[in-house]
């Protein structure tokens, strides 16, 4: 056997042995190789793989779901007879104020109507002009006398919104006051105040524009 033979049948033998070391290294890639079968998270996925790419509807996707807006909380505090015509108003003065609250409003028309009727009695002018539209302050004081002393004690003073409505970019607000001694001047009170508020005002103050009392 002549030397270059010899070197032929050595060199197969090692190419042979480093192809066994490569395979038993990184593994089988034949088609039934189980490693083929994991993802490479490592979870085992099995022989099929299910398609998600469209497992959402495209309804569902064109068309998100909001959150539904609460509704505003009306119990106690709006006028039976007019609630048809109390829910509409609101209704634009939430696209223009979302914030407005109208329970808080209520229980703000309350302390109003007292702070209101106590500044005419005591003549405070600087407290009426802070609350009274100053269109309407002297009407005001022409029938500022009849209200008397605000009973404080045992007061069951009830305020009800009969009617919201924007005019330009003012709001309109009637609440209608009603109660038994009051004010040691009047015993049965049923009055209707209009109050009033720019929504380009940065302003939150409300002012009294107009009292009217139903007969």
């Amino acid at each position: 056997m002549s030397g270059q033979i010899l070197e032929l049948i050595i060199f197969a033998a090692i190419a042979f042995f480093i192809i066994n070391k490569l395979i038993s290294t990184l593994g089988k890639t034949s088609g039934d190789d189980p490693a083929k079968n994991n993802s490479f998270f490592g979870e085992n996925i099995g022989s099929k793989l299910k398609d998600v790419t469209y497992s959402a509807s495209t309804a569902s996707i064109l068309k998100p779901k909001f959150l539904k807006a609460s509704k505003p909380n009306l119990k106690g505090v709006v006028l039976e007879e007019n609630k048809e015509a109390v829910e509409k108003g609101l209704q634009e003065v939430l696209d223009k104020v979302p914030a407005f609250d109208i329970q808080r409003f209520t229980s703000g028309a309350k302390l109003a109507f007292q702070m209101i009727v106590e500044s005419a009695l005591q003549n405070d002018e600087k407290q009426l002009e802070e609350l009274v539209d100053k269109r309407y302050i002297d009407s005001f004081k022409t029938i500022a006398s009849n209200y008397g002393n605000f009973n404080s004690t045992d007061n069951k003073l009830e305020a009800y919104i009969s009617d919201i409505y924007l005019f330009g970019n003012n709001i309109f607000i009637k609440v209608l006051f009603t109660g038994n001694n009051i004010t040691d001047k009047i015993k049965n009170l049923q009055e209707e105040w209009t109050f009033s508020k720019s929504t380009l005002s940065s302003d939150p103050t409300w002012y009294l524009t107009n009292i009217d009392r139903p007969q």
